[in-house]
């Protein structure tokens, strides 16, 4: 029965991020989601106390917080973290649904302080933890180089280069970032 139970809320969550990510979190009905789900309205209503709360859930999922706790969770550093986060990136949002679903989240923030907080964490303490594992401490150069991470990984998503490919542009990438030891100086400025 369980089982059942997690499938029909399962299924109901996908029909929403699909429909959700054409639509829009605003101008989709409950009524779509639940034609998509295979569903009544009434049993989404149901698993979810109201379309907010499905909207919270699927903006949660659209956002990278669980690439980034995967690939923290492996004890990875340096490169080798940097590397598994833009790969793990780079296939969540190759996604056409879920880069519209990011998209949507970003938007809907103004009005929803849960998905506004969740995207706080994700610039500030989820960026700490990231420059601390990758470039060794959490100082402004490097928060600000994990953000430049994000902020290159974001364009290439959002506007792939025609002329290089992913593989390529996350290697120059990591180049770029990890080209100097000590972030805050200039090249060739002695400490």
């Amino acid at each position: 029965m369980r089982r059942d139970t997690e499938e029909v809320r399962e299924r109901i969550l996908r029909a929403a991020m699909r429909v959700f990510a054409e639509h829009g979190y605003f101008k989709a009905p409950a009524s779509l989601i639940a034609r998509e789900a295979g569903v009544s309205k009434g049993l989404i209503f149901w698993y979810f106390r109201s379309k907010d709360e499905l909207i919270l859930e699927v903006a949660s999922k659209s956002l990278p917080i669980d690439v980034l706790d995967s690939c923290l969770s492996r004890g990875l550093r340096g490169a080798e973290l940097l590397r598994c986060v833009g790969e793990g990136y780079l296939d969540k949002y190759s996604d056409p649904e879920m880069r519209n679903l990011m998209l949507h989240t970003m938007a809907a923030s103004p009005l929803y302080p849960e998905i506004d907080e969740r995207l706080r964490e994700l610039c500030s303490a989820y960026v700490r933890k990231l420059a601390r594992e990758a470039f060794g401490d959490d100082s402004p150069a490097s928060r600000v180089r994990a953000r430049s991470f994000f902020g290159s990984l974001m364009c290439y998503t959002l506007r792939p280069p025609r002329d290089i490919d992913r593989r390529e542009y996350l290697e120059n990438l990591l180049s770029i970032l990890l080209a100097h030891p000590n972030p805050g100086r200039a090249p060739g400025e002695r400490g």
